[in-house]
C-alpha cells in the first residue's frame, strides 16, 4: 500500500472519532437520567458523581462517589492526557453543542482572548480545594481522616436517598446550564468556561503537563526533527475547538504540548494528509510556556487598562452573586463574572472606539453607535443597576444570616421564662440584640430582595417568634401575647406560635384559653413534648386527672429525657398509681434536672 493510500485511509478512519465522542457525550446525559430515575423508584441510589463532593472529602474526610470519579479521572488525565473533559464532562457537552447549532445558522462566534480571567480556572481551584487545607494549618485542626459514612450521619458516602443534597434547584441548574454551556459560548467562543471559568479543567490543565499521552505528528522519527511531508495547511488549527496552534506545535515540537488540549480528536479527524495522531512521548511539562519561535503567540483582545477593569467587574459580580437568595451556585457565579466583565468592558468600548463588534451585530460603525449597539449599551446599563441592587441585598444577607450564627452560639429561648444555654445577663442582651439584628436586616431582603426563598421565610418566623419572647422576657407579656396572636395570622401553620400562646395566656391565668391554644399546636406538631407537658399540667389544675396522665405520658413518650412531665406524673400518680412508678418517675426527674429535682425522695 502507497503512502499516499495509508494517509487516506487514517484519515477516513480517524473521522469516526467525531460521532463516537457525539455518543459518548450522549451517553453521559442518558446515564444521568437513568440516575435519577432510579432514585424516584428506588428512594435510594448510589450518591451523586459530582466533582464538587470532593471538598466534603478533603474538608470532612468522608469518601464520597464523587471524590472515586475524580480520582479515576485524574488518573486518567495523568496517563493519556484531558480526555475525560471532552470525552465525559457534561458542561463541555453543553458547549460543544452550542457552538454546533451556532455553526448551522451560520454564527461561528469569535474567541475572546483576555490575559487576565485566564487565571480564575486556577484561582477557583485553589479556593475550593487548597485554601481550606490552608485555613486548617492556621487554625491548628487536624487533618481529616478518610472514612465511610452513611445517611444517618448526615452525608452518605455511597447509598443515598438524599440524591439531591449537593445540587441547586432544578430552575437554578437549567440556568447555569443556560449559562455556562451556551451564553457564554456565543458572546466569548467555544469552550470559553473551561478557559475562563472551570477549576477542575485547571486541575486537569496542570495534569495533562505530565501526561505521556498527547497528540503527535506521525511519521517522525523521535521526538526531535520536522514534520515528514506536511503541507502546513492550519486545517487541524482551524477545526481545534480549544483555540491550539496545532500545525506549528506539531512542526515545533512534534505534539501539541499545550495543556488546554482536550484530546477532541477533531484535528486528527479533519487532517486530510493523516499526518496526525495519538501517541506517547515526553511529558510536555512547562514548555508551553517558552517563547520558540515558529508558534504564533495569541494577540489579545484588550489594553491592559482594560484587563484591570475585567478584574474588578469579575470580582465584583463573584462577590455579590454567589450565594444570593441562597440561590446562585459557585461555577455559576464564576461564568456570571467573565461574561459580566466582558460585558461592561465592551459597554464603555461603546463611548470611545470608533468601531465595536459582536459576531452579526455591529454595535458602532464609524463612531456612531447603531440600534444594536444601543440596545446592548442599555443592556449593561441594566446589568450594572441589578448588580448594584443586588450588592446592597447581599449585604443584609450577609449581615442577617451572620446574626442568626451568632444567636445559635449564644442560645436561644426555648420557650417564655425558659433561656437554653444562656445563664448569664450579658448572654442574653448578646441574644437580644442578635435577634433584633438578624430580623431588621433579613426582613429588609424579604421586603426589597427579588426572591424570598423557603429557608428565609421560615427563618424569619423562628425570629419573629424569638422577638416576641424576648418581649414577655423583658416583662413585656401582654405585648407578647399581642405580638403572637398577630404571627398567628401570619404563620398559621407554625405550631410554635400556638404553643407560646399557650405560655402566655397560662401566666395570665386564663387556663381554658390556655388549653386551646396547646390543643391547637398539638394539631399541627404531635411530637413537642413541651405542649403536652403544659397541658397536662393545666389539666391536672382543672382536675381532669385522666387527660392529664395521658398528656405526661405523651409528652414522656416523645422525649423520654425530659425532665418535667416525669416530675408532673410522678405528683399525679401519688393518689392513682403505684409507690415503685411514682418512685422511677421522681427518681428520672431528678437524674434529668438535679438542679431543680436533685432534692427529691420519693
Amino acid at each position: 500500500m502507497s503512502d499516499q493510500a495509508d494517509h487516506v485511509e487514517r484519515a477516513e478512519r480517524a473521522r469516526a472519532y467525531g460521532p463516537w465522542r457525539a455518543g459518548c457525550l450522549i451517553g453521559v446525559y442518558v446515564l444521568m437520567g437513568l440516575h435519577i430515575a432510579h432514585w424516584k423508584i428506588n428512594g435510594t441510589t448510589l450518591a451523586p458523581l459530582e466533582l464538587n463532593e470532593v471538598m466534603h472529602t478533603l474538608e470532612l474526610g468522608i469518601l464520597t462517589a464523587g471524590f472515586i470519579l475524580m480520582v479515576v479521572a485524574m488518573a486518567s488525565v495523568l496517563v493519556v492526557g484531558r480526555f475525560f473533559c471532552s470525552w465525559g464532562c457534561h458542561i463541555l457537552a453543553l458547549q460543544d453543542l452550542s457552538a454546533w447549532l451556532l455553526e448551522k445558522v451560520g454564527i461561528r462566534p469569535k474567541p475572546v482572548r483576555m490575559r487576565s480571567l485566564v487565571l480564575v480556572p486556577f484561582g477557583a481551584m485553589l479556593y475550593m480545594f487548597v485554601w481550606p487545607q490552608v485555613e486548617r494549618l492556621i487554625a491548628g485542626r487536624p487533618m481529616p481522616v478518610l472514612h465511610i459514612t452513611t445517611d444517618e450521619s448526615g452525608w452518605a458516602s455511597f447509598l443515598t436517598d438524599d440524591f439531591w443534597r449537593n445540587l441547586p434547584g432544578v430552575g437554578v441548574m437549567l440556568f447555569t446550564f443556560f449559562v455556562v454551556g451556551f451564553v457564554i459560548v456565543y458572546l466569548l467562543g467555544s469552550r470559553s468556561f473551561c478557559k475562563y471559568g472551570c477549576p477542575y479543567g485547571a486541575l486537569f490543565s496542570l495534569g495533562d503537563r505530565l501526561a505521556p499521552g498527547k497528540i503527535v505528528a506521525v511519521g517522525r522519527d523521535g521526538d526531535d526533527g520536522e514534520m515528514v511531508d506536511c503541507s502546513s495547511c492550519g486545517i487541524c488549527t482551524a477545526k481545534c475547538q480549544s483555540g491550539i496552534r496545532v500545525h506549528e506545535e506539531l512542526t515545533v515540537y512534534g505534539k501539541v504540548v499545550n495543556p488546554a488540549c482536550l484530546k477532541d480528536l477533531d484535528c486528527i479527524s479533519n487532517c486530510p494528509e493523516g499526518k496526525i495522531g495519538f501517541g506517547f512521548r515526553m511529558p510536555g511539562l512547562l514548555t508551553s510556556l517558552k517563547r520558540d519561535e515558529g508558534i504564533k503567540r495569541p494577540r489579545y483582545d484588550f489594553l491592559l487598562w482594560e484587563e484591570g477593569v475585567l478584574v474588578v467587574v469579575f470580582f465584583v459580580v463573584l462577590f455579590v452573586y454567589r450565594g444570593l437568595y441562597g440561590l446562585m451556585p459557585f461555577l455559576l457565579t464564576l461564568g456570571l463574572g467573565v461574561i459580566g466583565a466582558w460585558a461592561v468592558v465592551t459597554g464603555l468600548r461603546l463611548l470611545w472606539m470608533p468601531y465595536v463588534r459582536l459576531n452579526r451585530f455591529q454595535f458602532k460603525i464609524g463612531g456612531k453607535v447603531s440600534r444594536s449597539g444601543f440596545v446592548f449599551g442599555l443592556l449593561v446599563v441594566f446589568g450594572v443597576v441589578l448588580t448594584a441592587h443586588s450588592s446592597v441585598i447581599r449585604y443584609h444577607e450577609f449581615v442577617g444570616w451572620r446574626a442568626v450564627g451568632l444567636l445559635d452560639r449564644v442560645g436561644s429561648f426555648d420557650h417564655v421564662g425558659h433561656v437554653g444555654h444562656v445563664d448569664h445577663a450579658e448572654g442574653i442582651v448578646e441574644r437580644q440584640e442578635s435577634v433584633g439584628a438578624a430580623l431588621s436586616h433579613l426582613l429588609f431582603t424579604q421586603r426589597w430582595g427579588l426572591y424570598v426563598g423557603d429557608e428565609l421565610v421560615e427563618k424569619l418566623g423562628e425570629l419573629e417568634i424569638l422577638a416576641a419572647q424576648s418581649m414577655a422576657q423583658g416583662g413585656d407579656a401582654a405585648g407578647a401575647l399581642a405580638r403572637f396572636e398577630e404571627l398567628a395570622v401570619l404563620y398559621p401553620n407554625v405550631a410554635l406560635v400556638r404553643y407560646n400562646i399557650g405560655v402566655l395566656l397560662a401566666m395570665e391565668g386564663r387556663y381554658d384559653e390556655a388549653i386551646t391554644a396547646y390543643d391547637q399546636s398539638l394539631a399541627l406538631d404531635q411530637m413537642h413534648a413541651d405542649s403536652w407537658n403544659n397541658v397536662g399540667y393545666l389539666l391536672a389544675m382543672k382536675e381532669r386527672y385522666e387527660q392529664a396522665e395521658y398528656c405526661f405520658r405523651a409528652a414522656i413518650e416523645r422525649n423520654p429525657d425530659f425532665a418535667h412531665p416525669h416530675y408532673n406524673l410522678a405528683r399525679l400518680l401519688v393518689f392513682s398509681g403505684t409507690a415503685e412508678e411514682v418512685e422511677y418517675h421522681l427518681g428520672r426527674a431528678a437524674e434529668l434536672d438535679p438542679a431543680a429535682y436533685g432534692e427529691l425522695s420519693p
